[in-house]
Order: C-alpha cells, then sequence, then structure tokens
C-alpha cells in the first residue's frame, strides 16, 4: 500500500523563472514522511516529544522532469524495507497539471533510509513497536533495497 498526498506548487517552491528550485523538492519530501507520519497515527511532533527522531541518512534523487508555479502534484511514499532501527522510503512526484490527454507525469523519484534514533544524543534505537505494527501495511517487497 502507497501514502499519497496532493500539495500544489507555490511561488516560495519556485526561482525567478517559476520553475520549482531543486532544494524545494526536498521540503515537500519531508512534509510528506510528516503528513504519512501523521496518517498511521504518529505524527513526528510526538515522536520527537517523546525522544524519538527519525532523521534521513541517505537521499538518492531523480530528476526527471520540472514542475512549475500553480502545478497540482501527487507525492507518494511506500517503504522498501522496515529494518530493526532503520526505514526504507520510496517517493514518486507526479505532476497533475499536464495536458489532459498525458495523464500524471512522472516527475521525480526519491528514496530515503532514515534511522530511529534516540532525542537528543542522535543514538541509534529500535524502531518502537507500535510505530513498526503501524509502517508494516506500507511495506512493498517489490521495492526492497538491494546492497
Amino acid at each position: 500500500m502507497k501514502f499519497s498526498v496532493r500539495k500544489q506548487i507555490r511561488f516560495h517552491h519556485c526561482d525567478p523563472a517559476g520553475i520549482v528550485f531543486y532544494p524545494q523538492y526536498f521540503y515537500l519530501l519531508h512534509e510528506t514522511q510528516e503528513d504519512f507520519l501523521a496518517h498511521i497515527g504518529h505524527p513526528e511532533y510526538e515522536l520527537i516529544a517523546c525522544g524519538v527522531g527519525v532523521p534521513i541518512v541517505d537521499l538518492k534523487t531523480e530528476f526527471l522532469g520540472m514542475c512549475r508555479y500553480g502545478d497540482e502534484i501527487d507525492i507518494s511514499l511506500g517503504l522498501s524495507r522496515i529494518g530493526n532501527a532503520s526505514i526504507g522510503m520510496h517517493y514518486e512526484i507526479h505532476s497533475c497539471s499536464s495536458p489532459p490527454d498525458k495523464g500524471q507525469v512522472l516527475k521525480l523519484i526519491a528514496t530515503t533510509v532514515v534511522v530511529c534514533s534516540e532525542i537528543p544524543h542522535g543514538k541509534v534505537r529500535p524502531i518502537p513497536d507500535g510505530l513498526r505494527a503501524a509502517l508494516q501495511p506500507y511495506l512493498d517487497i517489490t521495492k526492497e533495497d538491494k546492497p
């Protein structure tokens, strides 16, 4: 199963040409991670309040096309791996604002690994059982990380 959220490209995402400035995609991906964690009942702010962080330790991105000011996009998030302390995430951004005959167009693919850690020390810790159970339905074994 995948989690999906629709967002609109806003002025602050763009460079002077009206095209999304690439670092802004990383804000959009993190917002999606926060939306996902809230959706599964473990908002990131509550995890942090309990001393648990999920920082990104690896990020790979493939930019496939431009998004522009005013575009609507769908961002999907699925899990490729749930380890003892790490979670592999797979994102896709599709533009919904393409000409109607083209449907949604894939604009970006990203994979991340987040590691469950203690706040404020950053020491790696196992994923809490409740969070692990909530993540499980989103695991897509066809996206399994390969060494």
